[in-house]
């Protein structure tokens, strides 16, 4: 164990690389790009000089897309500005007088045809993020209108598969809520798929333009996207309540975005038996099951156009159109209450063959309730679903990010917040911590962050975590990993964000030792007792040497050495060469970072020496050669 956290300390030097999020059915060269609070996305984009500009983002957080070289991303994970990366990737309509409509106004089978709820949806304005909607369809005509088009067009459907939704939502006879008003959001195209980045645009439109009640319907999805869990959060935040499909993969939820979405409802689909339908997606991410098996609804082609199609895509635009009938009887409700009511009044207990970590509730909109209930704060101790995002959470997707409460505010005073990363048998959770300013004491005893290698403080401790000192990257030695964030009574700071990744352990650099040659394409340079502080009166010395064609390139990520007007007390050398007698580079003290040094050669010679009285930290470096 103790030679584990020593390599931990020494990936430690790379942490302050921007993350870089990846997707299994990426769009090559095509990446999303989210900024820390505070920097100017125009500036970002004016670095990248004449770079293709997909989408620019303000307000579901400030970022934008495009399409990058694998030299601007590296660029840009260097840059201060940035909070994370992430590919591009593809998303798709989740599809595989209807009876959907006649299930969830009563509480016990057999259907009695008769739709009766309790409500109409009057007011209520709903966003259907799709394939566009069929504007003239006489199911909804009059309260439909044509919002944001991805790719530049009138936002009409030429696929269907939005228009069905759209009918399930708010249609006069297929409906769920009919007097509801309608407007198309398309982010899909005529073959029903489109980018991760489009849909963030279409997000960024809806927390835009939503006045008043409403609630956005989402029947699509794909591989995890942490830029999208952020832009339905941003949705929620303004009032929206959002209703997301929760995949047609017959898989765990929490693996998909926008399904994994933890503010989100998430709607499982059923069929006229109550089973749940053979495709549908389960899972302690999905909320509620709703009907999704062969519902008939409106289509393109024609005024009067119907299909009938199955899917979770047809599911959830039932509870949408639900929670489109609460807020019309109530306005002013926000989206957890519209939520914990859709929860508490469905049928529990009616759904057969629910998926491992499911909840058995049925949506239901007729008179009373169904016996539901909403679920209460996870227990860290025994994490069986996703808690509160706002102070820790259970994580067990394959990558996303997190932050202390309330980032970039102060946190609070007298926080205990827990993180829980759950991997699958054989992966491996590395994360990343990055602007983290705690309340900082000698042995961590005010304000600290904990982490643990396991699923809970009885797991060893790799380390406990406060001021500014950044502990970087963390590696799990098994397939879980626990942190404990505390704050006391006193003072506060903002806290820290990360980002995470499961799956195979990260392949380590290099860690040069005192008189080492580096030659590997990446390593660690770290001064001689580094993160304590380094010795009196010592020497120490690097090579750096790649290939006749290779640059060699030293980041600084921590400096902190005796400061002197010409650094005459200590100080780090850098020299063209492999050796001394070369062009002094540069001769470094003090504790701002340096900028990164590349050499005009193949190779820099890096020697460190000490004085017999003040010492420091030192510095850790990241060596890039090629």
């Amino acid at each position: 164990m103790r030679a584990f956290i020593v390599l931990l300390l020494a990936v430690a030097a790379s942490a302050r690389l921007a993350p870089l999020l990846t997707q299994r059915n990426r769009i090559p060269g095509r990446y999303i790009v989210k900024l820390k609070e505070g920097y100017s996305v125009d500036a970002s984009i004016a670095s990248l000089g004449d770079a293709k500009i997909l989408y620019r983002f303000k307000t579901v957080f400030p970022g934008f897309a495009a399409q990058l070289s694998d030299r601007l991303v590296q660029r840009l994970q260097k840059s201060d500005a940035v909070e994370y990366i992430e590919e591009d990737g593809v998303v798709e309509a989740s599809s595989i007088a209807s009876w959907g409509l006649d299930r969830i106004d009563q509480i016990n089978l057999p259907l009695d045809d008769v739709y009766q709820p309790i409500g109409d949806g009057n007011g209520v304005d709903v966003y259907v993020i799709d394939t566009g909607i069929n504007i003239n369809h006489e199911d909804y005509a009059g309260r439909s209108t044509l919002g944001f088009d991805a790719f530049g067009n009138t936002g009409a459907d030429c696929n269907g598969h939005g228009t069905h939704c759209a009918g399930t939502v708010a249609g006069t006879q297929y409906g769920v809520a009919k007097a509801a008003n309608i407007f198309g959001v398309r982010v899909l195209n005529c073959m029903g798929s489109g980018s991760w980045s489009g849909v963030v645009a279409g997000c960024e439109w809806v927390a835009e333009n939503a006045n008043g009640p409403s609630v956005a319907s989402m029947s699509l999805g794909g591989g995890a996207s942490t830029t999208v869990d952020d832009a339905i959060l941003v949705m929620i935040d303004a009032g929206i309540t959002v209703a997301v499909a929760a995949g047609n993969d017959d898989d765990d939820a929490c693996s998909y975005s926008p399904a994994r979405a933890v503010p989100a409802i998430t709607v499982g689909a059923t069929d006229s038996s109550d089973d749940r339908a053979y495709f549908s997606n389960y899972g302690t991410c999905v909320d509620i099951f709703a009907p999704g098996v062969s519902i008939t609804s409106s289509w393109i082609g024609g005024s009067s156009a119907t299909n009938t199609i199955s899917g979770t895509s047809m599911a959830c635009p039932h509870v949408a159109g639900a929670a489109a009938v609460v807020l019309g009887i109530n306005g002013t409700m926000s989206p957890t209450e519209v939520t914990n009511t859709l929860l508490t009044k469905s049928i529990s207990g009616a759904v057969s063959d629910i998926g491992s970590g499911s909840p058995n509730l049925l949506l239901y909109v007729g008179e009373g309730n169904g016996g539901g209930s909403a679920p209460g704060p996870v227990d860290p101790e025994d994490p069986s679903g996703p808690s509160d995002p706002t102070c820790g959470g259970f994580f067990n997707e394959t990558s996303g990010v997190f932050a202390s409460p309330n980032y970039p505010n102060d946190y609070d005073n007298n926080e205990a917040c827990d993180f829980v990363f759950a991997a699958k048998e054989g992966d491996v959770i590395s994360v990343a911590l990055s602007n983290f300013e705690l309340e900082g004491s000698s042995t961590c005893a005010y304000d600290s962050l904990a982490i643990y290698d396991g699923a809970d403080s009885s797991a060893p401790l790799i380390g406990e975590y406060c001021g500014s000192s950044n502990p970087g990257l963390i590696v799990s030695s098994g397939n879980s990993l626990y942190m404990r964030f505390t704050s006391d009574g006193s003072v506060t700071y903002p806290g820290f964000t990360g980002a995470f990744q499961m799956g195979e352990a990260p392949e380590l650099p290099t860690v040069g030792a005192c008189g080492d040659t580096l030659s590997d394409a990446s390593g660690i340079l770290m001064s001689p007792n580094y993160p304590e502080e380094y010795s009196n009166s010592d020497e120490c010395t690097f090579t750096l040497k790649g290939l006749a064609d290779d640059t060699v390139t030293l980041t600084f990520t921590d400096f902190d050495i005796e400061d002197h007007s010409t650094c005459s007390f200590d100080a780090l050398e850098v020299y063209e060469g492999v050796d001394a007698s070369g062009p002094l580079r540069a001769k470094l003290c003090g504790s701002s970072t340096p900028g990164p040094i590349t050499s005009t050669t193949n190779a820099l010679f890096v020697k460190f020496v000490t004085d017999s009285s003040v010492t420091r930290t030192g510095f850790r470096a990241l060596v890039t050669i090629q």
